[in-house]
């Protein structure tokens, strides 16, 4: 698990406690050393935590510039490359490693509210870095929306590795169908060992909950607790697989009660419960995938608030090409510019022979107009063939999940060139994660 490590002077209890409530309160996590613990033990501890970090919170303080631990948590995190946030707690004089290494990025935002949400906003900003999520969607169903997730960013796990999860946003629920058959889906559902745990209390945060699957007419708006991803993931990858870590948070048909609920201020309140438990997913995982429902409903708005870029995929067809105007319409009239993700199209099912009339044109900017945004600027290179091999089925009961990856199959049968397509597009889709970051 991921984590900011905030490092503090032994003074500065309260400060530490104010960052650290307010670090919480946005879904990242957090790790600082007790004060008065300096033991070779305790030593280790604290240096194996700096490693573990995306980014060094540093307490910038009277007592922190004379702390030769702090000095040392420092240097550690600078000779590691890693992201520092350093944070002025009061108008202590800088000096040493102080002086050297953070004069130059310490702002005087100082211990108020508006100098620690900024700080906060900057924190997650490199928490949601360091590991993406991306909402695989278009307003028109059909489109291979489930197929992409599952196979593509399969084949992202296969070919740059990683903790990769995929969540299954889509009430019709066939992500999970893919890997896993309808009994153990439902029985994943019963225990609330599924998606809706990340938007109500339910019986996996307490024994004595009311399942919110149970409850159509109500909506739990009480904040609830991170659970682990242990408890809420699905592993797609056993001991015989190939490595790595490919997991699933299984979807159900009863979260599509938010699009009958009428209470906006309880929907709001889910949404958030929603953004947080994505946040603090972020720090167990490399990159999150949803799979997402072809409506635009309270699902999608929380699917893409929650999301750093949309993969729309698309047919080389006019229907399709109006299913992801829909979503560009959405994404600029509904979802507030400063968490807006970043829109690129992905053609799907295209001839691996010779490029269609309509794919060539939307390339060469024909359909730009029509899209009502730079469509070819936002399509990626690379496309997924026509095959048979990526037909979503229904897994054999004996087969273990990963088997329905088309990365993992066998060879012949054409199997090579759709292969190549799945990591090609996998490696695209990254290195546009790479860039924006």
């Amino acid at each position: 698990m991921s984590h900011a490590f905030i490092a503090h002077g032994p003074k500065d209890v309260d400060s530490l406690l104010k960052v650290h409530e307010a670090l919480r309160q946005a879904g990242i996590p957090v790790w600082y050393d007790a004060p008065g613990a300096d033991t070779e033990e305790s030593r280790a501890t604290i240096a194996d935590a700096i490693d573990k970090s995306f980014a060094m919170v540093v307490l910038v303080s009277a007592s922190a510039v004379r702390s030769r631990e702090v000095q040392a948590q420092i240097e550690r995190a600078v000779s590691r490359g890693m992201t520092i946030f350093p944070f002025r707690s009061d108008n202590a004089r800088l000096s040493g490693v102080f002086k050297k290494e953070l004069a130059g990025s310490l702002t005087d935002g100082l211990m108020d509210e508006g100098g620690l949400q900024k700080l906060v906003t900057r924190v997650r900003r490199r928490y949601r870095q360091k590991s993406p999520v991306i909402s695989v969607m278009n307003l028109k169903g059909g489109v291979g929306k489930t197929t992409i997730t599952s196979q593509v960013f399969g084949a992202w796990q296969a070919s740059i590795g990683g903790r990769v999860l995929l969540v299954d946003l889509d009430p019709q629920y066939n992500l999970t169908q893919t890997f896993f058959d309808m009994d153990l889906a439902d029985q994943s559902a019963m225990q609330d060992k599924s998606v809706i745990s990340l938007f109500e209390r339910s019986r996996l945060h307490a024994s004595d909950a009311v399942s919110p699957a149970e409850a159509w007419s109500k909506l739990s708006t009480e904040p609830i607790p991170a659970p682990d991803p242990d408890d809420i993931a699905h592993p797609l990858m056993d001991s015989d697989a190939p490595g790595g870590v490919l997991d699933l948070i299984s979807g159900q048909f009863e979260i599509s009660k938010y699009a009958f609920a009428t209470d906006a201020a309880a929907l709001a309140a889910i949404r958030e419960n929603f953004l947080r438990m994505i946040d603090h997913l972020r720090s167990a995982y490399d990159l999150i995938v949803f799979d997402t429902n072809p409506n635009a409903t309270f699902l999608t708005k929380c699917a893409l608030e929650a999301s750093d870029r949309v993969i729309a995929p698309m047919h080389p067809d006019m229907y399709s090409l109006r299913g992801v105007k829909l979503l560009n319409l959405v994404l600029n009239e509904q979802i507030a510019e400063d968490v807006r993700p970043q829109l690129s199209v992905l053609f799907n099912r295209v001839s691996r022979n010779e490029q269609s009339a309509f794919e060539a044109d939307a390339r060469n900017g024909a359909h730009d107009q029509r899209a009502g945004f730079k469509l070819s600027e936002a399509l990626l290179q690379h496309a997924i063939p026509k095959s048979g091999h990526l037909a979503v089925r229904a897994p054999e009961p004996e087969d273990a999940p990963w088997k329905s990856l088309v990365i993992h199959k066998g060879r012949g049968g054409g199997l090579k060139p759709v292969r190549e397509a799945l990591k090609a597009s996998a490696g695209e889709i990254r290195q546009l994660l790479m860039a924006s970051a």
